[in-house]
């Protein structure tokens, strides 16, 4: 009795077992790895977009790139990729940009409007792709003035908003921007910096309003003192992932395409002033690093305590300047992949 009785509990067990590994193999069968590099048309427009995830059951991120006309998909592929262990990334070059730009250097829509029109369209694209609800909208810098707008217009499309190097009022950052370059150039004594100091505001002055002549000329400096990326080293790998690791990238002129968009899109200058934005319906998180004096993060931070939102965060890297993504990418990828399995359960 007792021999019969061992055997079927044996049997039992057994039977658990297979039906648990039936189980699992059923699931895992039906986990499909996303990886994926096609152009989607967006405003009339055939557009690069690139997904990335170990599963699409992942929940759904889409990255906006800055500049504008500055692709960030190289840059997520070197320094970003354990994003794609908890999430499906999505990188999406502009039109008029990255690989959308070689293949149609003379996109018919460009502009700010395309831009959010573009993003909204891809946002409907992936939910329905990937049979989401809702996605995480994060925008970079330049990014970050597309996200920000479709975060107030479009909160049904999305469980939080991520802004970082969040861009806000362009005046004001300037300002502080260029009183920290003065600041700079006075400790070292470099007269000839001090001149072009007030050569690029007498411009500006002049022009009534920031021209990319005299951005690019204040991006230099803020390069020379370390007030973009604020780890010299640091720099040398962003070069590398932009121009020395992909092969799709490889005779990409970054600043050909970044001079078009801008000519393009920037018809005011770059006036930028998102301060009418009063409130939120989603949660709005910003990050900023420390020593970012190109779009400095105090003023992004003002801004934030005034802004109604259900929840609010403010992240600061201690030791990036304006890029976290590439400066502090263990701690970014860390901070992102807490916010998105948060905000999307």
């Amino acid at each position: 009795m007792k021999k019969i009785l061992a055997l079927l509990i044996l049997t039992s067990l057994l039977a658990c077992t297979e039906n648990g590994n039936k189980n699992q193999n059923t699931e895992n069968e039906n986990i499909v790895n996303v990886n994926e590099k096609i152009f989607v048309k967006l405003g009339d427009e055939e557009q690069y977009v690139e997904m990335t995830g170990t599963s699409d059951q992942l929940p759904v991120l889409l990255f906006l790139h800055g500049g504008p006309g500055w692709p960030q998909t190289p840059h997520l592929r070197y320094f970003n990729d354990d994003l794609t262990k908890e999430m499906i990334v999505v990188s999406w070059d502009q039109a008029g940009c990255g690989l959308s730009y070689m293949r149609n250097p003379n996109p018919k829509n460009l502009s700010k409007e395309s831009l959010v029109n573009d993003s909204h369209e891809l946002t409907q694209y992936l939910k329905k792709k990937f049979n989401k609800e809702k996605i995480v909208l994060l925008g970079f810098s330049y990014g970050s003035v597309i996200g920000l707008k479709l975060a107030e217009k479009y909160p049904e499309d999305y469980y939080a908003y991520i802004g970082v190097s969040q861009l806000i009022d362009s005046d004001e950052n300037w300002e502080i921007s260029m009183q920290w370059l003065h600041e700079q150039a006075e400790k070292s004594r470099d007269t000839a910096d001090l001149n072009q100091l007030i050569v690029i505001e007498q411009n500006r002055k002049a022009a009534g309003q920031i021209e990319v002549d005299e951005f690019m000329d204040k991006y230099k400096l803020l390069v020379k003192y370390n007030g973009t990326i604020y780890n010299p080293e640091i720099a040398k790998e962003i070069e590398k992932a932009e121009q020395h690791t992909y092969e799709d990238y490889e005779g990409y002129d970054w600043y050909e395409a970044f001079y078009y968009t801008s000519s393009k899109v920037k018809t005011d200058g770059f006036k930028i002033d998102l301060t009418h934005i009063k409130s939120i319906d989603i949660p709005v998180i910003f990050m900023a690093g420390r020593h970012d004096w190109n779009l400095p993060g105090e003023v992004a931070e003002r801004y934030l305590e005034s802004l109604k939102a259900p929840q609010k965060e403010y992240i600061w890297f201690d030791q990036s300047g304006h890029e976290p993504p590439e400066e502090e990418p263990e701690e970014f990828n860390k901070a992102v992949i807490e916010i998105v399995k948060e905000k999307s359960r």
